[in-house]
């Protein structure tokens, strides 16, 4: 009720302020034509509603564009490349921030439309929906109390036509009576009572007939000055509403894109900044200060014809490259000292991460297989004598892998400890995680070849020589490492005379390209013997190499 007051009363204000511009004034008889106008109203109000929702999924469709061009185009650096030092390349980079910062700006905006426009804009559709449907309810009722009015008003008329016409006609029988000499005195003043109360019941019609005229008059008069413009001008207020609220919601809407717009702008401004600072001459100087300058090529002499060329003498020096000058540039790539010191430490952790990765594989299938060993060795009815030896043959195989793995970590580690400038870690030693089953296993199959092979009884358990253990990487001895880590100090103790001669029991294999393939029964020259269990020897000017020391026999 206080609501319906409030309303009312600003209905009045609006009349006295100015009646003429009041639809309840000028509209009173175009209810028809303001029901259109206030539906057409409602149907732009959900059409505003819809544009603003496509509007918000037009940023969103451009925020999600924006951050996969970014992420398509975003510069990956696993190659452990330095390109983006360069100026073009950070331009590049800040740009691509920045794309990020607008696609921001634009979900924020986003956001904001949303929670502050579409909202309301709806709310407002619902309210002005509801308001609408109850002013239409109360107009039909209020003409349909009008429509009952004159329908009463009607019947009341013709109610009292009816009574006059039947009273004329009882007085025009009472003449027709009262002149005939030849009806007696009781059909006389039948007639009399009959005319008397036809005028009685339409003098009665014809009071009811005034008091509904008046009524209907009145009912008429406060419909058309107070009821109905009242109803109008309610509906003018609701309609004028909701033109105000629209408008004010659509400003707010465009104030919000506006106030996006500076910092997109600022975006912008960053991008031609950094742009700016692109500079090829510094490129340039970055490119010339990550390398070094090599040494050129010397002079040609002339060669007699029928002489030998010198040791140093190439047609196409780049062609023209040794053993040594190969594993050199191998060993280059693998301590990467064409890396940023940091970058290198990056790269020798990872390879250091996934080197151990790749050693506790190997364990674990080397335990699977030492466990079906261990329980064919117990219930040897589970698995044949060639089940067995494959699993052993897996074993070594495994064992030599894993003796691989151990040797580059090693070697990782001594990297990362020079760059670190700190003492190389201790050597673990290769095959120290070998338990007695595997040992055991390598040292039957060992022993069942040798003896094969020499038809002999020297092949006892005892004189075999243990598993293969390969060369301390960081020690001279290895050719590897001997020239990127290690020099030869002056004071090592010089190579033994070539009158010390060994024997080869065994045959060998060599493994690496520092070592030598020996042969049982032939004899070699011992070189070197540092004590490692590793001796350099001759077999004449162009083979020398390691040998494993417990391989040969000094002759006396």
């Amino acid at each position: 009720r206080i609501q319906i007051l409030f309303e009312l009363a600003d209905v009045i204000r609006i009349i006295m302020a100015d009646p003429k511009h009041t639809w309840g004034y000028t509209l009173w008889d175009k209810y028809d034509r303001v029901l259109e106008h206030t539906e057409t109203g409602l149907e732009f109000t959900n059409k505003c509603s819809h544009f603003i929702r496509d509007r918000i999924k037009v940023e969103h469709d451009y925020v999600k564009s924006l951050r996969n061009l970014k992420k398509k185009y975003k510069l990956k650096n696993s190659d452990g490349s330095d390109f983006d030092i360069f100026t073009t390349v950070k331009s590049y980079s800040v740009i691509l921030d920045q794309l990020e910062l607008i696609a921001r700006e634009h979900e924020i905006f986003a956001e904001r439309l949303e929670d502050d426009i579409f909202t309301k804009i709806r709310h407002l559709y619902k309210e002005v929906t509801n308001n609408r449907k109850n002013l239409c309810n109360t107009g039909n009722q209020l003409k349909q109390t009008y429509q009952q009015q004159q329908d009463q008003l009607e019947k009341a008329r013709q109610k009292y036509e009816k009574m006059a016409r039947e009273s004329e006609a009882a007085n025009i029988a009472f003449q027709k009576v009262n002149d005939d000499m030849n009806v007696s005195r009781a059909q006389l003043e039948k007639s009399r009572a009959t005319k008397e109360q036809r005028l009685d019941i339409m003098d009665k019609a014809k009071g009811d007939y005034i008091i509904q005229i008046e009524k209907t008059n009145n009912f008429q008069h406060d419909y058309y000055l107070e009821t109905w413009p009242s109803l109008l001008n309610q509906m003018q207020k609701v309609e004028e509403n909701r033109v105000d609220e629209l408008g004010s919601l659509l400003k707010q809407k465009c104030v919000l894109h506006k106030n996006t717009l500076p910092q997109v702008e600022q975006c912008i401004d960053n991008m031609i900044a950094t742009c700016e600072n692109i500079s090829s001459t510094q490129d340039s100087d970055l490119l010339m200060e990550e390398r070094t300058m090599a040494n050129y090529p010397p002079d040609h002499e002339f060669i007699e014809f029928g002489a030998k060329p010198p040791s140093n003498f190439s047609t196409n020096p780049s062609m023209r490259k040794t053993k040594k000058d190969r594993k050199k540039t191998k060993m280059n790539k693998e301590d990467m000292d064409h890396l940023p010191p940091e970058k290198r430490k990056k790269a020798f952790k990872e390879k250091i991460k996934e080197i151990e990765n790749k050693i506790q594989i190997e364990l674990k299938a080397r335990q699977g297989l030492e466990d079906i060993l261990e329980l064919y060795s117990k219930k040897p009815e589970l698995g044949s004598a060639t089940a067995m030896e494959e699993s052993r043959q897996q074993i070594d195989s495994i064992t030599k892998t894993l003796e691989k793995y151990q040797e580059e970590l090693y070697k990782f580690q001594c990297y990362l400890a020079a760059l670190d400038n700190k003492p190389a870690p201790e050597k673990p030693h290769i095959g120290s995680h070998l338990d007695t089953l595997s040992v055991a296993s390598s040292t039957s199959h060992l022993s069942h070849t040798n003896n094969e092979d020499s038809g002999s009884g020297q092949g006892s358990g005892a004189d075999l020589p243990p598993p293969y253990s390969a060369p301390d990487p960081m020690s001279p001895i290895a050719g590897e490492f001997q020239d990127s880590f290690y020099e030869v100090p002056d004071n090592a103790v010089p190579p033994p005379p070539n009158d010390n001669v060994c024997s080869v029991l065994y045959d060998y294999a060599a493994q690496h390209s520092d070592e030598l393939d020996i042969f049982a029964g032939e004899t070699l020259f011992v070189v070197e013997d540092n004590g490692t269990g590793w001796v350099k020897a001759r077999r004449n000017e162009n083979e020398e190499g390691l040998v494993p020391g417990n391989y040969i026999e000094m002759c006396s």
